[in-house]
């Protein structure tokens, strides 16, 4: 089954019939779902695992987190997914299959590749599954600037990143403190891209049951994070914790909102913290053997940080 999302920027019916054909081409006809409000994919996929043996989400990677969301609660979860990236970040289709075109990709899952068992994180706080990952700080402002002002990603980024004041913030990691002070941003997941661009994440695999953290402090300006971000160069400077567990906790420590966003929606909440649980192997998700293939990377040692 195809779940195609047209609010997705690059969603189109031309795009959705070259997906459709595509299958037949292959003898795996697919048959179309397209969603109507937020939620839509989630109670689609879920009820696709009846009879589909493969849901391809059509979308950005807040579609691909709804399709992942309906499949991993499903009474038969074992039914995998395929991202066909056509929103404004695509950044778990870059984590999944790095810049094979989507075409190759459909042709690999079409062939009886075998899925990896994603993890998921869950927000404690709203019980809502992550696919891809949750931030606080910068980025998420990021994208409530961009949509806001209807600008993109990047340049709202830029725009906001010389007047951007860290928050004073605390990040627990299964209930040890590894970061208190300003803080830029802190990303855990998940998926080692965010925002289609940055490495936030390099360590991070998405088959290991373990959630990755990333702690930006205010030692740097956020330009300089921008382009270093973009390598995975900023764990090389100071300031800057990684770390992983089981159990994470974010917090803001002078009682205003927490800026805070999972999969590219910001959430507009009162709240101060959001704690996120890892549920190991909760997804069957294709990807490409390369991109996941060898050992995880070892994680940056945190000393002493506080």
């Amino acid at each position: 089954m195809i779940i195609a999302n047209p609010a997705a920027g690059g969603v189109t019916a031309a795009l959705v019939w070259r997906l459709t054909r595509l299958t037949r081409r292959c003898r795996r006809p697919a048959s179309v779902r397209w969603t109507s409000a937020p939620g839509d994919a989630v109670g689609i996929a879920r009820e696709a695992t009846a009879s589909a043996d493969l849901v391809i989400a059509v979308g950005g990677d807040g579609t691909a987190r709804e399709v992942a969301a309906g499949l991993a609660t499903a009474w038969r979860h074992t039914v995998p997914m395929l991202i066909v990236p056509a929103g404004t970040a695509n950044s778990l289709y870059r984590t999944l299959w790095g810049t094979t075109p989507w075409e190759e990709a459909l042709d690999v899952a079409l062939s009886g590749a075998t899925p990896i068992r994603a993890d998921l994180a869950r927000v404690v706080e709203l019980d809502r599954l992550v696919l891809a990952g949750a931030c606080a700080g910068f980025p998420p402002q990021g994208i409530h600037e961009a949509k806001t002002r209807a600008v993109s990603y990047p340049a709202a980024l830029l725009d906001l990143a010389p007047r951007y004041e860290p928050y004073p913030g605390r990040v627990l990691v299964d209930g040890v403190v590894v970061h208190s002070g300003p803080t830029m941003l802190a990303n855990v997941g998940g998926s080692r891209y965010r925002g289609g661009a940055y490495e936030l994440l390099p360590h991070s695999r998405l088959d290991d049951g373990l959630l990755d953290v990333c702690v930006v402090g205010a030692e740097h300006s956020a330009l300089e994070m921008l382009r270093l971000t973009r390598t995975g160069a900023h764990l090389d400077v100071p300031g800057v914790v990684y770390a992983r567990g089981t159990r994470i906790r974010v917090e803001r420590l002078d009682g205003h909102p927490l800026c805070f966003e999972h999969d590219g929606e910001v959430l507009r909440s009162p709240r101060t913290s959001y704690t996120l649980t890892a549920r190991p192997g909760a997804v069957a998700v294709l990807a490409a053997p390369s991109e996941l293939a060898g050992p995880g990377l070892p994680v940056v040692d945190t000393g002493d940080a506080a």
